[in-house]
């Protein structure tokens, strides 16, 4: 791959915002060749988005402001034309014009006559007595998308969806002999691809005819492998000539022909196959999530338990996952072959069907939805998380970069100040595969309780404290048995009373204290955080020590009190003034 290019995505930024200020420094690249076709766009297909079909093309990224200037780029088709020789622009959704491209280019493809089979370079050929060059070739599944993982990648499908497939063949008809009192001679009465039929793990799904045939499929599970089978048959008439009055002499017969008709019919089977894995968004849950504390806060806990591309709540608020999608041209139908007889020969192809690819990128989930008049986002990802994956390695000639290692992020949690609680009820996922999402009802309910942190010390001295700390649900009193006091850089867990006992080194006059819970979004019994005080207590001594106190200070002060009223007493009274 090649190393990321932080101008991809301004640039990119100008394919649908229309306007940006883009300074970058090169030369123009080279041509992307026979990469692009050069028959688009088409098909509904804007140019724009048609430039960005093909991610496989040569990229070069030297560009300079002058190539992107309004001297040098006189329409906004052309500045997407050059955009998209110079770098890959990923999308956040599976695109609709994969598909759109593909059913219109399908009918392209034009098959060849009795004595030529046309036939994409991927194609498998394969030979009868008479049918020769024969195959059959899948140029779409879909909707579809190939997942990248690790050095890995899986053809996901939807449950319901259609197979296009080409075929073609050529027909070796006998050398006839005219010469001699002994002749034949060859021709074809019939010919015909009779049947194309789909099947998944030997069960038939459909069945077409002809060059071209739409396949389509419906209710798919697990991950089956899809087979087209292509029938063809044809139909020779052989007729053989017999002259019983041969004149040697003159090379032709006296006398009358004797004819012999014969009709010869053949079949070859041709096939092809595909495995790919059904995403069902069956196993979706999840729960709505609401706060003691907090009566403008909701939240949810939304498990896809497998790879999404969005999750809409209330209509039109999203979150968008970590996976994004490129498209890129299918290998092999760059070339069409034309095999016949004697030799073969190729040109550029007519028909280049499009996959859609999803690999883990380097931008974390987020929300797009724009903000709120008062700058309030509407949705906020509270954390995403699932199975730690290393990052896949792209095609060397995809410039995109993907995450290394990435969070394969199949549960999320949300939360919103702006949404109200019936915003949650519902949310709809959408998966990897154009068109495929499962709108799911959230109808288990938690709630997030206020708790409170009771502090106590217990026991104290000049340099340690034992303070035991209680928590316990502060509308109810209920002990609260999960989660952490942290007491200073002391931690310790709850047990099944709602109690910890933390012991401190050098305490101050003041504990402070915080009850940490797990994570709303991954208990089933969340509760809020909670903060205590608390005084360490006086040291004062008891009562017996007190009067030893008193009266060791009795005895120490009487010698001096006596000593000087004597001194006072001997100088009659100048020192002090007591004698008088």
């Amino acid at each position: 791959m090649h190393s990321p290019r932080p101008m991809a995505a301004v640039l990119a930024l100008f394919l649908v915002s229309s306007s940006a200020i883009v300074v970058v420094a090169g030369g123009m690249p080279p041509d992307s060749g026979s990469t692009v076709p050069d028959d688009g766009p088409d098909y509904g297909v804007n140019n724009s988005t048609f430039q960005r079909l093909w991610s496989e093309d040569a990229d070069n990224g030297n560009l300079s402001a002058d190539d992107f200037d309004g001297a040098n780029v006189s329409s906004r088709a052309e500045f997407a034309h050059r955009l998209a020789r110079s770098t890959d622009i990923p999308s956040d959704q599976p695109p609709q014009a994969a598909g759109d491209w593909n059913n219109g280019d399908f009918g392209d493809y034009s098959s060849g006559d009795r004595d030529s089979s046309i036939h994409p370079e991927s194609a498998s050929l394969e030979d009868g007595v008479y049918i020769k060059d024969a195959y059959v070739s899948i140029f779409a599944t879909q909707p579809s998308t190939i997942l990248h993982q690790g050095n890995e990648t899986t053809h996901y499908v939807a449950p319901d969806g259609q197979v296009r497939a080409l075929s073609d063949y050529r027909v070796a008809v006998p050398q006839g002999d005219q010469n001699g009192s002994q002749r034949d001679y060859w021709s074809i009465d019939r010919t015909s691809i009779e049947s194309v039929e789909l099947s998944a793990d030997g069960r038939t799904i459909d069945t077409g005819s002809g060059h071209q045939a739409t396949l389509q499929y419906t209710d798919l599970s697990g991950s089956p492998q899809l087979t087209v089978e292509a029938n063809i048959t044809v139909q020779l008439r052989h007729v053989t000539l017999d002259c019983p009055d041969w004149n040697s002499s003159i090379s032709s017969c006296d006398g009358d022909w004797t004819r012999d008709i014969e009709t010869l019919e053949a079949s070859k089977t041709v096939s092809t196959s595909q495995t790919v894995v059904v995403n069902q968004l069956s196993d979706i849950s999840g729960n709505r999530v609401q706060f003691e504390a907090y009566e403008d806060r909701v939240g949810a806990v939304v498990h896809p338990n497998t790879e999404w591309s969005t999750i809409t709540v209330n209509g039109n608020v999203r979150a968008r996952s970590n996976w994004w999608f490129y498209t890129a041209g299918r290998s092999g139908w760059q070339t069409m072959v034309t095999s016949t007889a004697t030799n073969t020969s190729q040109a550029e192809s007519s028909v280049r069907p499009v996959q859609v690819h999803a690999f883990p990128s380097q931008q974390a989930p987020y929300v797009p939805t724009e903000p709120t008049d008062d700058g309030k986002r509407p949705l906020a990802i509270k954390e995403t998380w699932g199975t730690e994956l290393a990052g896949p390695s792209l095609p060397v000639n995809i410039d995109l970069e993907s995450a290394d290692p990435y969070v394969n992020a199949d549960s999320i949690a949300v939360s919103s100040t702006t949404l109200d609680e019936s915003a949650f009820r519902k949310v709809t996922v959408q998966g990897i595969v154009r068109g495929q999402s499962r709108t799911v009802s959230l109808s288990e309910q938690q709630t997030v309780r206020e708790t409170t942190l009771t502090l106590t010390v217990t026991n104290a001295n000049a340099t340690h404290a034992v303070v035991r700390a209680t928590v316990a649900e502060t509308a109810t009193g209920t002990a609260v048995t999960n989660g952490r006091v942290t007491v200073r850089n002391q931690s310790a867990a709850l047990n099944s009373s709602g109690m910890a006992t933390l012991t401190l080194s050098n305490p101050g006059a003041l504990v402070r204290g915080q009850y940490q819970p797990s994570e709303w979004w991954r208990t089933d019994r969340p509760y809020a955080m909670a903060t205590d005080v608390a005084k360490m207590p006086g040291n004062y001594p008891d009562f017996q020590t007190l009067i030893q106190l008193v009266v060791v200070t009795i005895l120490w002060f009487i010698p001096l009190a006596v000593l000087i009223f004597g001194f006072d007493y001997m100088s009659d009274g100048a020192l002090l003034g007591l004698s008088n």
